[in-house]
């Protein structure tokens, strides 16, 4: 399993910034790019919500959470058994079938990757960063804990 988030490079920089998410998994690949119409999400702040939405989930133990991308028609959905199988799904589209822990794995990863590289060149009272940096300390426990 695979997540790659991405902005877009227009100055200034701000959290506000449109961006890509893709997914890649055992079943399938589903990107924002690339498709009609445009996916492009609010991608700083979109981030945050799939890290709390899926930590939220994660925590419960089961069910189900449905990501929608920020200001974007992109969305996916997750699936949470009491087994520890986490199912992701593009709309009409299976895209992976895994260990909860090998999603967390790889949602921290992505995040991390891209926080490191974008989050530098925003102001630090920058609403969208603070933001991700909340989900992102929210988060960590989960992570370090292997989901």
């Amino acid at each position: 399993m695979r997540f790659v988030f991405s902005a877009d490079d227009v100055p200034p920089p701000s959290g506000f910034d449109l961006g890509h998410m893709e997914v890649e998994g055992n079943l399938g690949v589903y990107s924002s790019r690339a498709q009609v119409p445009d996916q492009a999400m609010m991608i700083y702040v979109s981030v945050s919500l799939l890290l709390d939405g899926l930590r939220s989930l994660v925590e419960a133990g089961r069910g189900g959470y449905t990501f929608g991308g920020v200001d974007s028609s992109f969305s996916l959905k997750f699936s949470l058994t009491k087994d520890g199988t986490l199912t992701t799904r593009a709309p009409g589209t299976p895209v992976d079938r895994s260990d909860v822990r090998t999603v967390v794995a790889a949602v921290w990863a992505a995040a991390r990757e891209f926080a490191a590289a974008r989050l530098p060149g925003l102001p630090p009272d920058d609403a969208g960063r603070q933001d991700l940096e909340m989900s992102l300390a929210a988060f960590a426990p989960l992570a370090s804990a292997g989901g």
